[in-house]
């Protein structure tokens, strides 16, 4: 069923007219997921005008959307000089909230905003300055615009305040634009550290015509997710400029990076095997004094938002410093809804353009050209699939009666599902993933961006392209979990995407494969297992303290993961043992798996730095079963495992593998006693007592 799509009214934003170019909202912040079609803060709410706190935290807290105009700075009771000290002075923020700063800007001087667990917020032309413990801090929310903002510290506090902007614990979403970030040390991070588990598949954040002056460090750094950073300046920054870690991949493109001493560092890693290892892909980059390379081909951009009619040359950077942070006028700015540059727009979206106080009216023009745009009725307007739409409005009556917004751009769904996960032709594909609500991992989910009318989808897979024989799966959403799939196998599918009127747009076939590994009696390093999630080969670098066969582990701190064998001996009942490394730092949780069958559990919680073994007894074992031992952590623990040995159980002589047929008459009963009957031919697979015999049946 089609995801509810919300009837919007746009929020105050504004800009001058030396501003208009840039375009407004562009980036993650724009895009379609967890509930919301985009970012609109305080669309359709009541416009109030702010002069004093309390009524600036009524507001700001409160349940319904508000466009907030902010008229008089407000000054915090955080004062670092003080002794005691008194920190931690901030206003929490509700969701569907826009935030601007009056005239040419509204100061927030030791007083920061908060917001967790919330979503849809816009805040614009604040200077906020000597906040505590972040100028502005996100936890566990998403699709977020920060434009047009000055943000500051005083270095001499050293490092009493944390942050300037900070995007954590799940949070996703983020656009970040046009605003200054200045005499600070840590600037802004866009995860939780190294070791939280919401963060992985979040995280998606775009960074654009930024300043970082006198910055230490963090400029933005990125862990777990996607970042895209463009036509940001960077200078005098004295460690670092953009970080990467935990898995991220960093585009960045047409920056200026001036007298910094780093420009792109990468994380507590020195391998791309690590967990901690981050990606980077320097693209159009000017290096002042500095020099920057990237480590990767990045990820495609344009899978999520267009964004090259807002970029700008790299040359061009430090000329358009003197427009970042606050500027006059942004509360007259107009916002358009779908979002400059969004993509994958579907049937039923209005373009909008709202609450531009004292406006009787707005005067929409549209078209599939830039240059040949037509008044319409938004209202009236039938978009058509898999076209690239240009409009602009103009404002009527009020104040700001005559005002022109500059062109938008936006570009519909085409009528079939696109863009699958894993992508098309994939060849490495991990056949399971972190769930976030659940420790250990789930089987892999297919996935796709949603079709311009469809109101549900069929989804056939199989192992041959023609898929002839592939049985047909109904879903409402733009997602279909298929269960275990075999490794080593290439899985072709497809996405039929069934339209409100029964028509039926026909997908392509997409195509992936993964990675297989073989276990076999005796010895299995675990360092060749398929690895899965946050998994990764360890070099055994401090012999004194880590005696690992083969010197080398799997190690995770960032868990949850796994590792992959597939059995390749013979059918029967064996004992494995698996070697692991109980560090003096926490806790870490194992699992091993048949299949989806959890065959034995337990904890490291010795604390000891040793190496342990656990066996786990009599486990049947049949060619072709995945044997697979999952992770997650708790603290600081690293979870290494070392390898998992495997021999045939002591009991398990007796165990014989024979043929079902329909003929034998025989007395059969399950492993835990229960009678099954005495036709062998209606057995599944499976280990039963037949005739007091433990058997093995292996297939029909």
């Amino acid at each position: 069923m089609r995801k509810l799509l919300l009837s919007l009214l746009f929020a105050v934003a504004g800009a001058p007219a030396c501003v208009m170019a840039q375009h407004g909202l562009v980036g993650f912040a724009n895009y379609a997921d967890l509930g919301l079609r985009g970012t609109t803060g305080g669309a359709g709410g009541k416009i109030v005008h702010v002069t004093n706190r309390a009524d600036f935290e009524k507001y700001a807290g409160a349940e319904e959307p508000y466009i907030i105009i902010l008229d008089a700075d407000l000054k915090g009771f955080y004062d670092y000089s003080t002794d005691p000290k008194q920190k931690h002075d901030v206003v929490s923020v509700a969701s569907n909230k826009t935030i601007i700063g009056g005239g040419s800007g509204a100061r927030l001087d030791s007083l920061g905003l908060d917001i967790k667990d919330r979503q849809n917020i816009i805040i614009r032309n604040l200077k906020i300055s000597k906040a505590d413990p972040d100028a502005i801090a996100f936890r566990n929310s998403h699709h977020v615009w920060i434009d047009h903002c000055d943000l500051s510290s005083q270095k001499e506090e050293n490092d009493a305040n944390d942050g300037l902007l900070d995007f954590t614990y799940g949070s996703s979403y983020l656009t970040v634009s046009w605003c200054k970030f200045h005499d600070h040390d840590k600037s802004s991070i866009c995860s939780s550290g190294t070791r939280n588990i919401a963060d992985y598949g979040r995280q998606r954040v775009t960074y654009h015509h930024n300043a970082f002056v006198n910055c230490t460090q963090r400029n933005p750094r990125i862990g777990y997710g996607l970042g895209h950073i463009f036509n940001d300046y960077n200078e005098r920054n004295t460690s670092y400029a953009i970080g990467m870690f935990a898995r991220a991949v960093v585009n960045v493109e047409n920056c200026y990076f001036k007298d910094v001493k780093t420009p792109f560092s990468q994380m507590y890693a020195t391998s791309e095997d690590d967990a901690y290892w981050g990606f980077l892909k320097s693209e159009g980059n000017v290096f002042e004094g500095s020099r920057g390379e990237g480590n990767s081909s990045g990820f495609d951009v344009s899978r999520y938002y267009q964004y090259d009619f807002a970029m700008d040359d790299a040359q061009s950077v430090p000329g358009l410093v003197a427009q970042m942070g606050c500027v006059d006028g942004i509360e007259s700015d107009i916002i358009p809804f779908p979002g400059d540059g969004a993509i994958g727009v579907v049937r039923g979206t209005q373009i909008a353009c709202g609450d531009i106080e004292g406006a009787t009216g707005y005067i929409y023009k549209v078209g599939t050209s830039p240059d040949a745009l037509q008044q319409c009725d938004p209202a009236a307007l039938e978009l058509q699939p898999a076209t690239t739409y240009y409009w602009q409005v103009t404002v009527d009556g009020g104040e700001y009666s005559g005002k022109t917004s500059g062109v938008f751009r936006f570009t519909t769904a085409p009528a079939e599902a696109t863009y699958p996960t894993p992508f098309d032709g994939e060849q490495h594909a991990s056949l399971r993933e972190v769930d976030g609500s659940t420790s250990p991992c789930v089987p892999l989910s297919l996935r796709w961006r949603e079709g311009f009318d469809a109101e549900g989808y069929t989804v056939y897979m199989g192992t041959d392209s023609s898929l002839d024989d592939a049985e047909a799966n109904y879903v409402e959403t733009e997602e279909w979990q298929p269960g275990s799939l075999r490794y080593g196998q290439t899985y072709y599918w497809r996405v039929d995407a069934t339209a409100a009127d029964g028509s039926v747009a026909t997908g392509d076939v997409w195509s992936f494969t993964s990675d297989i590994s073989h276990a076999h009696e005796g010895r299995n390093e675990v360092e060749h297992a398929v690895r899965g999630a946050l998994c990764f080969p360890e070099l055994d670098n401090q012999p004194s303290w880590i005696l690992a066969s083969n010197d080398s582990c799997n190690v995770g701190d960032q868990g949850p993961g796994y590792m992959s064998f597939v059995w390749v001996g013979e059918a029967a009942e064996y004992d494995i043992t698996t070697a692991y490394f109980d560090e003096a730092s926490g806790q870490g949780w194992f699992g091993l798996y048949v299949g989806e069958e959890l065959k034995d559990q337990w904890t490291a919680k010795a604390n000891n730095n040793k190496m342990a073994t656990r066996v786990t007894r009599n486990v049947p074992l049949y060619a072709g079963d995945e044997l697979r031992l999952e992770f997650y952590t708790n603290g600081n623990m690293r979870c290494r495992t070392d390898y998992i040995d495997i021999a045939p159980s002591s009991g398990s002589s007796g165990i014989e593998d024979i043929e079902a047929t329909a003929q034998q008459q025989v007395r059969i009963y399950s492993l835990d006693g229960r009678y099954l009957g005495s036709d062998i031919g209606r057995l599944g697979k499976g280990i039963y007592i037949i005739n007091n015999r433990k058997v093995v049946i292996s297939g029909r």
